[in-house]
């Protein structure tokens, strides 16, 4: 993943995130950021400052207390980061959705510099992926037992699924969340999110990364990545290299 850097943020990098420090991405590359939750235990009343009313308005919708607290790193974190890349504050920084929920930046401080952006959260872990000239997809899965995978395997693309059950037994918990990770993370990209039935494509091993193939798909166009974000979870990213 030469152009694709992973960048892990912890309690000793933080400062990267200040409002005196900016962040330099050159076009070709993707950045992937990686926290848990638990660095930002003493942090959540700041980050929760930096969320518009929309947001804390989702923020309140949750039931559970983690998923609250969840929430409001994710996106205090995207508005940090934002604000970084953009060198605006992070309460200035505005975004809307398309149809399928891809959110893109807008407002006065979205055309200085093109910035397309991507967010994922499972269990613990939170990643967030940016770009300047590439369309970008990114998932992250917090590996677990699935009762049911096998049956879930039957909403893929039958060559995966043939793939999938030629597997040992012990090794299709793996298998599962690395299909599931490059689809979503590609779905993501694309803009078109799960209204795009997931056996309408397919996901093939080559060289370290995914190869995309499926119904008005030019694999060409496609890079899908995958890659270990911690241990105990399994991550992709989805990244244009045609016309964006």
């Amino acid at each position: 993943m030469q152009q694709v850097q992973i960048i892990h943020l912890s309690e000793r990098t933080k400062s990267a995130l200040e409002e005196s420090s900016s962040l330099f991405l050159a076009k070709g590359e993707v950045h992937i950021w990686l926290t848990f939750m638990q660095a930002w235990e003493h942090s959540m009343q700041e980050l929760e400052g930096m969320l518009s009313a929309e947001e804390l308005d989702k923020r309140a919708r949750y039931h559970f207390d983690a998923d609250r607290k969840r929430y409001v790193v994710a996106h205090g974190l995207l508005r940090r980061m934002i604000g970084r890349y953009q060198r605006i504050s992070p309460r200035a920084v505005q975004w809307e959705c398309e149809e399928n929920g891809k959110p893109f930046l807008c407002g006065p401080n979205s055309d200085s510099e093109a910035l397309y952006f991507n967010l994922s959260h499972s269990h613990e872990l939170v990643a967030v992926a940016f770009s300047r000239d590439r369309l970008l997809g990114v998932d992250v899965e917090h590996l677990r037992h699935i009762p049911e995978m096998d049956q879930l395997m039957g909403y893929f693309h039958p060559a995966e699924k043939e793939r999938f059950l030629r597997l040992p037994s012990g090794e299709r918990q793996q298998a599962f969340f690395e299909y599931w990770t490059s689809k979503e993370a590609f779905v993501k990209a694309t803009g078109e999110g799960l209204s795009r039935p997931l056996d309408s494509f397919f996901m093939e091993k080559q060289d370290g990364s995914f190869k995309v193939n499926g119904d008005g798909i030019r694999s060409g166009d496609w890079k899908i990545y995958g890659f270990m974000p911690a241990r105990g979870y399994a991550g992709a990213v989805a990244i244009g290299i045609g016309r964006s």
